[in-house]
């Protein structure tokens, strides 16, 4: 039984780095992007959008120093604009919406401290159906809250990935 066992753990690791399986592991940015301040273009007064707030994690964790002090960054992300929204796609006969698409949109531009733009203007879309159930409000607001979450950082991954591929 235990060989049975061990054959089989064998081959899930044989198969899994036979077909380019890796663990991400930490980003590999250029020496440009040490320091990186993370700015965000909101409205005076309004709260930071959540992929304002969740891109400086991301940096972070994967190795970048991230600072409040923009004089002492070597690089600046500025979030142009970001936001979500909704719409209706779908309705009963009765005209009850069923189904709505969610969508979660940024627009970021990369520049280095010598005032080179890095990454010129460019915009990210991520976007998610969502099923409407009369019975479960509550459930489709969290579920709303909940994708609109997923979708930001999924968008911070690819500006993430962005950022590993430029070549300053």
């Amino acid at each position: 039984m235990r060989w049975i066992v061990l054959t089989g753990w064998g081959l899930i690791a044989l198969f899994s780095t036979g077909c380019g399986f890796q663990l991400r592991g930490q980003a590999q940015l250029p020496p440009e992007l040490a320091v990186i301040y993370v700015q965000s273009q909101q409205a005076i007064g309004a709260p930071p959008g959540i992929l304002s707030r969740k891109l400086p994690l991301l940096l972070a964790s994967n190795g970048v120093t991230v600072t409040r002090d923009p004089t002492q960054a070597t690089a600046t992300i500025t979030i142009l604009s970001e936001g979500s929204g909704r719409r209706a796609v779908a309705a009963d006969r009765f005209d009850i919406k069923r189904e709505y698409f969610l969508a979660y949109d940024v627009a970021y531009q990369v520049t280095l401290a010598n005032g080179k733009t890095l990454i010129a203007a460019e915009g990210l879309s991520a976007n998610r159906a969502l099923l409407f159930d009369e019975n479960r409000v509550l459930g489709f607001e969290a579920a709303q809250e909940s994708l609109a979450d997923s979708m930001a950082d999924d968008l911070a991954w690819q500006i993430l990935r962005r950022l590993q591929a430029v070549k300053s």
